[in-house]
């Protein structure tokens, strides 16, 4: 059995093009540079796709959405905001594991932030992973501590914790 290889030939590959997909690869690999930025992209470009984004995940055009999203998060793979729209918008469409990946880079991105710790445990618990949704939820309470600001965040959890331990 043989296999064709879809790798062209050194020969066929522009030298000057090669050169400046490599300089870009290191700008990103290397450097940590943004992808939007390496793209000649403007803030205010990346910040216009994402509200085209929200736009359709507010009017309930999910799919919609997760077109805007997922590109969305390969060109700036360190936004929080843009991984939890990613997940949210999964998440809207009952695709739970999916949303839990979004939500998962999302909590290494920001530690600190509950809500993506609070979106895994609705997350597992909707695939009835009640222990997973168990952790989810301590670490909602730990990493929201005391904060007002966190206390309506809190308070649902506290309720979903509530359920899970009757089960």
């Amino acid at each position: 059995m043989t296999t064709e290889s879809t790798i062209t030939d050194n020969e066929d590959v522009d030298p000057a093009a090669e050169a400046e997909l490599t300089a870009a690869l290191e700008q990103v690999l290397v450097d940590g540079k943004p992808l939007w930025q390496v793209c000649g992209w403007t803030a205010d470009q990346v910040e216009g796709v994402y509200s085209i984004g929200y736009h359709y995940y507010e009017a309930g055009a999910y799919e919609e959405a997760l077109k805007v999203f997922k590109p969305l998060v390969m060109l700036n793979s360190a936004d929080v905001r843009s991984w939890m729209a990613l997940g949210a918008t999964s998440q809207m469409m009952n695709d739970y594991t999916s949303a839990l990946e979004s939500f998962g880079y999302a909590s290494l991105l920001d530690p600190q932030n509950p809500k993506p710790f609070f979106h895994a445990m609705e997350c597992h618990i909707a695939l009835k992973n009640y222990p997973a949704a168990q952790t989810a939820g301590e670490y909602v309470l730990a990493v929201a501590g005391d904060s007002p600001q966190n206390a309506p965040l809190t308070a649902r959890t506290k309720v979903l914790l509530g359920a899970l331990s009757a089960k």
